[in-house]
């Protein structure tokens, strides 16, 4: 996998994350409150604040999105999600509603190179 690619699937990889497949997992995030999220993406297993969370839907699939974008090559060495993650109500047609601001860095180790993405944005 060129430099390029892989920057291309970390960037790729944060897009999904806070994109709408974030939606299976939203409520249970909204019910932690706020907190540090952590993905192991090679395997789907998430912790928040360094406690071990059941299976997120997300994690699952950027498990998938890696191993389709990594099948071929087979030198992925690492593939992380770190997330930081608050709830805030927001005021929507006279009700105050929660909403999710989070912050996240996917970061990438492909045959001895690492990079990064960043992304952030209020669902």
């Amino acid at each position: 996998m060129t430099p390029e690619a892989s920057q291309t699937l970390a960037q790729d990889l944060c897009r999904i994350f806070l994109g709408w497949k974030l939606r299976d997992d939203y409520e249970a995030l909204l019910a932690i409150g706020e907190g540090s999220l952590r993905l192991d993406l090679r395997t789907g297993e998430a912790w928040c604040d360094g406690d071990p969370l059941p299976s997120l839907f997300i994690g699952q699939e950027l498990r998938r999105e890696i191993e389709k974008a990594t099948s071929t090559s087979g030198a992925l060495e690492g593939a992380e999600l770190d997330a930081e993650f608050q709830t805030r109500r927001l005021w929507h047609r006279g009700e105050q509603v929660p909403s999710l601001e989070i912050a996240c860095r996917v970061r990438l180790r492909i045959a001895g190179r690492e990079v990064s993405a960043e992304a952030s944005t209020q669902t």
